[in-house]
């Protein structure tokens, strides 16, 4: 008896092994994290540091034609008072289509005296890059080609877009046309919920940012916007969202909903405005929790308990939008899809597996959302695995995906004593992932210059076993007169329809997203099965020379 107990330990342990092996492996499906940002201070003495670089933060990221990654974010320089104790940076970075990176380069500089920078970077398809970025108080343009966009003198002067604003998004669509939208502080806005709140703001460029054409007022509304996020479909609609209540920049209103937009035309008009809430039933749950009050949601203290945020956006090749929120009285996140291109949405779901991070620890995060070649879903976040969010432990940044029918168990590419914040991912010919983000040595920032937390940019790169879908090739685009218009002003609610998957969905497997990780695995998994089944038949063929021998 003894004999045999050994004997079933080993093998026991040994199946362990192999169990934690493969869990591991799957572990590594994205590439260990490469700091980008260049040494700043807090990092080493300041005698140390060839430039006096102050933060890094705010990335945005887009691929160029072969695959190479370029990525920008907000740098600062330290300087004395007297010149005004900062310079405002838009510093770059380009990861070559072989993998090796080129060095870091002070782009542009905006501003003095640490003006928040926010930058969105766009390839055109007149292959140059098109950058959007706020340059002191107010929003300004430039583009280079995508190739000698490291050289910081091939980009073009900076033309005004907008005298004022702060967040920022651009697209460019496939006839070449800009699009450029921003928030900007509303001094007639008298709403004593939402003092002077901002508007979302809207322009295009026929001329590749030559000209633009008249501002147009897209959201309307006498509360606060922030983190637009805008999509164009193979049909070249444009699709836009943004979180609507609150106005960080203005620090007045409350989150409410998030907002989704469409234009067939260019640009030219818009579809009325379709809005995102918590669902009814997690509404009654959280007045429950409050304690029964019998008091209507506006009496409550705080935002409304159907208040969302950090509404992220992407659009599949059917040109059927995706959008992903989190609640802002929970911790839960929420998504809700549309088959028809944005006119009717199913009803929110809550999504398994994961939890947002605290809301009180950082309120000006995004999410990130992609597609790949075979219609997957991929979601970038900053939260919990389900049942880790207790503690004081940092957030993590997590990979989850999406098949078509159901959430996949995610996957953590960074989580450490650092706190990770606005993750952007992009995928390259559908199979490539790449994504950005940028981190908080510490959550607040302190009093003195030394107690300031430490900023850097970081990214990782994954690669799905799913077939390429080359992009649009590059062309000259034949400038087209802008004709601007007045935005439509209603608002229509959300139509919940049933989920109609199409046929070749419906008759395909579950999962759809191959990994390369999984064919090696199952090559792993056969040498340890036939490793395991050769030490099984020395065991049994070893327990029955014992039994002879006894007999």
């Amino acid at each position: 008896m003894k004999v045999r107990f050994a004997l079933t330990m080993i093998v026991f342990v040994l199946l362990i092994g192999i169990a934690d092996k493969q869990t591991a492996h799957s572990q590594g499906f994205w590439t260990a994290p490469v700091e980008l940002s260049p040494l700043q201070y807090g990092q080493v003495p300041p005698e140390r540091l060839e430039r006096q670089y102050g933060w890094s933060w705010l990335p945005d990221m887009t691929l160029g034609p072969d695959g190479s990654v370029h990525v920008v974010w907000y740098g600062g320089l330290i300087v004395d008072q007297r010149e005004g104790g900062t310079i405002d940076l838009v510093m770059y970075c380009r990861r070559n289509a072989d993998g090796s990176w080129e060095p870091v380069r002070e782009l542009l500089a905006p501003g003095v005296g640490g003006y928040t920078v926010r930058a969105s970077i766009v390839l055109g398809r007149d292959g140059r890059l098109h950058l959007l970025y706020r340059a002191g108080t107010s929003i300004r343009y430039s583009s280079a080609p995508w190739d000698t966009a490291i050289q910081p003198q091939t980009w073009d002067e900076g033309r005004l877009v907008s005298d004022s604003g702060y967040y920022v998004a651009l697209a460019a669509d496939q006839k070449g046309v800009l699009h450029a939208f921003w928030s900007d502080v509303v001094a007639e806005n008298t709403n004593p919920q939402c003092f002077q709140c901002g508007e979302l703001f809207y322009r295009r460029s026929t001329d590749n940012g030559a000209t633009w054409s008249a501002i147009v007022n897209l959201s309307q509304s006498d509360l606060g916007e922030n983190r637009p996020q805008v999509r164009v479909d193979t049909l070249n609609r444009i699709h836009i969202v943004w979180d609507e209540g609150a106005d960080w920049y203005a620090g007045q209103g409350q989150p409410h909903y998030g907002v989704y937009r469409r234009s067939d035309d260019g640009g030219e008009t818009w579809t009325t405005p379709v809005k995102f809430r918590l669902p009814t039933t997690v509404v009654q749950l959280l007045r429950q929790q409050q304690g029964n009050q019998q008091q209507s949601t506006n009496d409550l203290p705080g935002p409304p308990l159907e208040a969302v945020q950090q509404t992220a956006l992407t659009v599949d090749a059917a040109g059927n939008p995706f959008v992903v929120f989190r609640g802002v009285r929970n911790d839960r996140l929420y998504f809700q899809r549309s088959l028809d291109g944005g006119d009717t949405w199913t009803p929110p779901v809550e999504l398994p597996y994961v939890r947002a991070r605290n809301i009180g620890d950082n309120n000006l995060d995004y999410y990130s959302l992609a597609n790949d070649s075979a219609g997957n879903v991929h979601l970038l976040l900053v939260g919990f695995t389900a049942g880790t969010e207790t503690g004081d432990r940092p957030p993590a940044l997590i990979h989850i995906t999406f098949d078509g029918t159901r959430w996949l168990p995610p996957r953590i590419i960074m989580q450490n004593d650092l706190y990770p914040e606005l993750p952007r991912l992009a995928i390259y010919e559908g199979n490539q992932l790449h994504a950005i983000w940028f981190t908080r040595s510490r959550l607040f920032e302190g009093d003195r210059l030394e107690d300031r937390p430490i900023h850097q940019i970081w990214y990782s790169t994954a690669r799905l076993n799913l077939p390429a879908r080359p992009g649009l090739p590059l062309f000259t685009p034949t400038p087209l007169p802008p004709a601007p218009t007045a935005a439509a002003g209603a608002v229509v609610e959300p139509t919940p329809t049933p989920i109609v998957l199409p046929e070749t969905i419906r008759n395909a497997p579950a999962l759809q997203e191959p990994m390369n990780w999984e064919r090696g695995g199952l090559a792993v998994i056969g040498i340890a099965l036939a490793f395991t089944i050769g030490i099984l038949g020395a065991i049994g063929g070893l327990i029955i020379f014992i039994r002879n021998r006894r007999h």
